[in-house]
C-alpha cells in the first residue's frame, strides 16, 4: 500500500507545472543547436551589437556616408602634422616592444626554472604592478621624473648635475612610463608558452656537447620564440593605441595618434577627421595582427593554452628562414662565442646572476608604488621626498572628501556590475567555444577577442557615436555596456583554459546517476571552476576599475568614475592626496590577488585530497 502511495505521490509531482517547466527546459537544452543558441546568444549579441555595429559606423562616417568623401583620409597623409604623430606612435610601439621584451625575457626564463614557493612569491610582486591602474603608475612616474623629483634632487645633491635635467614631459619618461606599464605584460605572455618547453632538450644538447650558451640560443631560444613574437605583437598593439601615459609623461611633440583622436573628438569637434584617424589605427592594426598570423596562431598571443587549434604546417616563409640561418651560420658562431664569453654567468645551474638581474627588475617594477605609499603618510602639503614627516593627515582628508568616496562608490558599483555581467557571458561564451564542434571554432574564438585587438581609443569613440544614436550614451546601462565589452574577452580566455583542463567524465558520471544538465552545471561544473571563475571576476573588476577612455566618452553627467577623477586631479594638480587614495587602491589590489591566490591553493589541495582518497 505504501509503495502504491508513493508511486502516486511520484506521478502527481511528475505532472505539476513546476515539473512540466524542468522537462521542457531539459527537452530545449538538449537539442545542441537549441542550447549553442542559449549559450552562445549574449556573447554574439554583445560583439555585434556594441563593436561590430559601432565600427560600422566611424567608417561610414569617415566618409560622410553616401557622399564617399575620402578626402579625410587623404588629409592625415598629406598633413606633416597628422603624419609626424602617426609616424612617431609607429616608433613609439616599436621602442616600447623591444625593450619590454628584451627587459622580461631573462624574468620569464627564470620563473620556468625556479620552485614553485619561489614562483608563487615572485608571481605577486609581478602581479601587483601590473593590476595597478594605469594612472596610479604613471601619476608615481610624474613624482620620480618631475623638475623636483626624486632623480634630479638626487642627481643635484650628489653633484651629478648642476641643475635638474629636463625628464618629465619628454620621449624618454613616455618610453619609460610605458615600458614599466609592459614588462609585467611580457612576462606573463612569454612565460606562458615558455612553461611548456621542457629544459631536458638544452641539458641533452650539452651532454652531446654543445656549450651552454650554443645550447640555450641553438635549442631552448628557437622554442621559445613563439612565446616573445606573441607577447611582441601584444604589446605592441596595445602600444600604438595607448593614451594615458603618453599624455600625461610626454610633452607636445611626443603627442600620440590615440591623442590626436580624442581631441578631435572632444576639442576641435572635427568628427570625421576623428572618425579617418581611428580607421588608420584600426587599419595599422589589422596589417599588424596579419603579419603576426604568417608566424604564429593569432590566439596563442592572448591564449598559449589553445594554439593548437591551428598546427599548420610550415610554408614557404618558413623555409625562407631556414635559409637565411644556414646563410648566416658563419656569423651565428662568432656571436655565440662573443656571448658565451659574456653570459656564462647567467646559465649556471643556480642562476645567481640571474636572480640578481630578476630582482633588479622587481625593484624597477615595484618602486614607482613604494614611492607613492611612503608620501601618503607625508606631513608636507606638497609632494616631497623623502617626506620631512609622518602624518596621517592626508588619509582623514581622503576620509572626509565626499567627491573622493563618491568616485570610489560609483566606480565599485559600476566595477561589480560589469564584473557579474562579463563573467556570466564570457563563461557562456567560453563553454560554447570549447565545447563547440563547428569547424569555425578558431575563427569564432578569434572574434570573442576581438575587443582586444581593437585599440581602447577606437572602441570608445565608436561606442560614442553608435550610443548617440540608440539614445543610451550618458546613462548607466551604456556605460556598463562599454566596460562588459572591454572585460568579456578576459574572462573568456581565462575560463576556455580552465575549460580544456576539465575532465568531462566527471558530468557523464553525473548524469548517469540521474542528475539534470542544471543540476551537473550546479553541483559538478561550477565548484570544479571556482578559482577559474575568481581569476575571470577579479580581471573582469580591474579592467573596468582601471578603465579610463570609455568613460571619458560615454560617462555623461553621471558621477565621475575613480580614474576620471584620478585624471582631473593629476592634470591639474599632483599633492599628497592622490598618493594616498592610490595607496588605498594598491592595498585593494594586493588584498585581491593574495585572496585569489588562497583561494586556488586552497583549492588545489582539496582536489589533490579528494584525489588521494
Amino acid at each position: 500500500m505504501s509503495v502504491m502511495l508513493t508511486t502516486e505521490r511520484a506521478a502527481i509531482s511528475a505532472t505539476s507545472p513546476a515539473s512540466k517547466g524542468r522537462n521542457h527546459m531539459n527537452i530545449l537544452l538538449a537539442n545542441r543547436w537549441i542550447r549553442g543558441s542559449i549559450i552562445a546568444g549574449p556573447l554574439v549579441a554583445l560583439l555585434v551589437g556594441f563593436l561590430v555595429i559601432p565600427l560600422s559606423f566611424v567608417l561610414w562616417g569617415s566618409v560622410e556616408g553616401t557622399k564617399l568623401n575620402f578626402g579625410h583620409y587623404a588629409r592625415i597623409i598629406s598633413n606633416e602634422t597628422n603624419l609626424r604623430i602617426l609616424l612617431y606612435t609607429l616608433k613609439i610601439g616599436l621602442i616600447v616592444t623591444v625593450v619590454s621584451l628584451a627587459a622580461g625575457y631573462p624574468v620569464a626564463y627564470l620563473l620556468t626554472k625556479i620552485r614553485p614557493r619561489a614562483l608563487s612569491i615572485v608571481t605577486i610582486f609581478i602581479l601587483v604592478p601590473l593590476f595597478t591602474a594605469f594612472l596610479i603608475r604613471t601619476y608615481a612616474w610624474i613624482i620620480i621624473l618631475g623638475r623636483e623629483g626624486i632623480i634630479n634632487n638626487t642627481l643635484v645633491r650628489l653633484g651629478i648635475a648642476s641643475e635638474p635635467l629636463p625628464l618629465l614631459n619628454t620621449t624618454f619618461a613616455v618610453v619609460i612610463g610605458m615600458t614599466h606599464v609592459f614588462i609585467p605584460m611580457a612576462i606573463f605572455t612569454m612565460f606562458s608558452s615558455m612553461t611548456r618547453i621542457d629544459h631536458d632538450f638544452a641539458r641533452a644538447a650539452q651532454i652531446l656537447g654543445a656549450k651552454p650558451v650554443q645550447a640555450f640560443l641553438r635549442v631552448y631560444f628557437p622554442m621559445s620564440l613563439p612565446g616573445v613574437f606573441s607577447a611582441g605583437i601584444l604589446i605592441f598593439i596595445v602600444a600604438i593605441g595607448f593614451y594615458i601615459t603618453p599624455a600625461l609623461l610626454g610633452g607636445p611633440s611626443d603627442t600620440m595618434i590615440s591623442q590626436l583622436i580624442v581631441t578631435q573628438m572632444t576639442t576641435l569637434l572635427n568628427f570625421e577627421l576623428s572618425y579617418a584617424s581611428s580607421i588608420v589605427l584600426l587599419l595599422v592594426t589589422i596589417a599588424t595582427l596579419f603579419l603576426a598570423s604568417l608566424f604564429i596562431p593569432l590566439e596563442m598571443i592572448w591564449s598559449p593554452a589553445i594554439a593548437e587549434l591551428s598546427n599548420q604546417p610550415p610554408g614557404a616563409r618558413s623555409r625562407a628562414l631556414k635559409g637565411a640561418k644556414r646563410f648566416l651560420q658563419p656569423l651565428l658562431i662568432a656571436v655565440e662565442t662573443l656571448v658565451h664569453a659574456t653570459t656564462k654567468p647567467l646559465l649556471t645551474h643556480k642562476s645567481r646572476w640571474l636572480w640578481a638581474y630578476t630582482v633588479v627588475v622587481l625593484v624597477f617594477l615595484t618602486a614607482p608604488l613604494i614611492v607613492v605609499v611612503i608620501l601618503s603618510f607625508s606631513s608636507s602639503s606638497f609632494v616631497v621626498f623623502p617626506p620631512p614627516g609622518f602624518s596621517l593627515r592626508w588619509w582623514e582628508k581622503l576620509a572626509n572628501a565626499t567627491d573622493w568616496q563618491a568616485s570610489f562608490l560609483f566606480s565599485t558599483k559600476l566595477g561589480l556590475t560589469s564584473a557579474l555581467l562579463a563573467t556570466i557571458i564570457g563563461t557562456m561564451g567560453a563553454f560554447w567555444l570549447v565545447r563547440t564542434t563547428l569547424p569555425i571554432k578558431r575563427a569564432l574564438f578569434l572574434f570573442s577577442l576581438s575587443p582586444l585587438m581593437v585599440p581602447v581609443v577606437i572602441v570608445a569613440t565608436s561606442l560614442y557615436v553608435f550610443e548617440a544614436r540608440i539614445h543610451v550614451l550618458g546613462s548607466f546601462i551604456g556605460l556598463v555596456l562599454g566596460h562588459v565589452l572591454l572585460s568579456v574577452p578576459y574572462v573568456i580566455v581565462v575560463m576556455a583554459a580552465a575549460l580544456r583542463g576539465f575532465d568531462q567524465s566527471l558530468e557523464r558520471a553525473a548524469a548517469v546517476h540521474g542528475a539534470r544538465p542544471t543540476q551537473v552545471l550546479r553541483l559538478v561544473t561550477l565548484p570544479i571552476l571556482k578559482p577559474a571563475l575568481l581569476t575571470a571576476g577579479l580581471l573582469a573588476f580591474l579592467t573596468s576599475f582601471d578603465e579610463l577612455l570609455v568613460s571619458i566618452f560615454l560617462l555623461g553627467r553621471q558621477t565621475p568614475t575613480l580614474p576620471m577623477k584620478f585624471w582631473g586631479d593629476i592634470k591639474y594638480q599632483v599633492d599628497p592626496l592622490l598618493s594616498t587614495a592610490s595607496t588605498f587602491i594598491v592595498a585593494l589590489v594586493i588584498v585581491s590577488i593574495l585572496t585569489v591566490q588562497w583561494i586556488r591553493v586552497r583549492h588545489e589541495i582539496r582536489t589533490s585530497t579528494s584525489a588521494r582518497k
